[in-house]
């Protein structure tokens, strides 16, 4: 008798860690879910429109190459550039501090923002969304705009 005892115990312990780790799965999948699914629009990080009153002057020898959720840019040329704003598809824009010569920078896809505050599409593992294309890359500063040379995706 107290042996089955014993394994109705065992049992109804099984039962109960199987129920409890399914229920903390599902959870723990309810929150990846809603968390993919977060808004990428915040109104407080919106960027200005783009300028459509600059043409592009001239494309520098700046190289702007993109792997799955950054971009990076080197500075090849003999000019250094201060305080200025990168834009991505005449849509997204964000500001950078400097690009020196023969400087390289990485930028977060996902900080460039347009004019209503929602995220350039990365891509990258937990992407929930099909990427954007970088097509054009182009350089604002006190000189005008200034194109830069895009480079295909880097795996």
């Amino acid at each position: 008798m107290t042996l089955a005892f014993h394994r109705r115990d065992a049992c109804a312990t099984i039962r109960e860690n199987h129920l409890t780790r399914t229920t903390s799965t599902l959870a723990l999948l309810a929150l990846l879910t809603l968390t993919g699914c977060a808004p990428t629009r915040d109104p407080n990080l919106a960027g200005p429109n783009y300028p459509q009153d600059k043409p592009q002057t001239r494309v520098l020898d700046i190289q702007v190459v993109r792997t799955d959720s950054t971009i990076r840019l080197t500075n090849t040329t003999a000019r250094a550039f201060g305080k200025s704003r990168l834009w991505i598809n005449q849509w997204y824009s964000r500001e950078i501090a400097e690009l020196g010569v023969g400087q390289s920078i990485e930028l977060d896809q996902a900080s460039f923002r347009d004019q209503y505050g929602e995220a350039f599409r990365a891509g990258g593992f937990f992407a929930t969304r099909e990427p954007q294309r970088v097509e054009l890359v182009q350089l604002e500063t006190a000189d005008g705009m200034l194109g830069l040379v895009a480079v295909g995706k880097i795996d």
